[in-house]
């Protein structure tokens, strides 16, 4: 069968608030990336067909997109951060699976 795992260290313990850390960084990035996406180029059409915005609102779409993207780039980043922080629970946990 399998080791128990080790006794938890300080080390040990600093390296999981970083991955939490990174974690909580990363969910309000990907929620305004989606948020901004989806009024750039859901809402804001919609309402400029419809007639209850004006036709000069549709010059924001390319800096929402421009701003969503810049975010998107951000949260790959954070996500390759939280899976390199993850390699250190090897230090206690040699099982990534159970």
């Amino acid at each position: 069968m399998f080791d128990d795992p080790k006794a938890l260290t300080t080390v040990d313990w600093q390296n999981i608030h970083l991955w939490l850390q990174w974690l909580w960084i990363y969910l309000p990035l990907i929620i305004t990336f989606v948020l901004t996406m989806v009024v750039a180029h859901a809402f804001l059409p919609s309402l400029v067909m419809t007639g209850h915005l004006p036709d000069s609102v549709l010059r924001l779409r390319a800096p929402m997109t421009g701003f969503a993207l810049l975010l998107l780039a951000a949260a790959v980043v954070v996500m390759v951060l939280i899976i390199n922080q993850t390699l250190t629970v090897a230090n206690f946990w040699d099982r990534y699976l159970i």
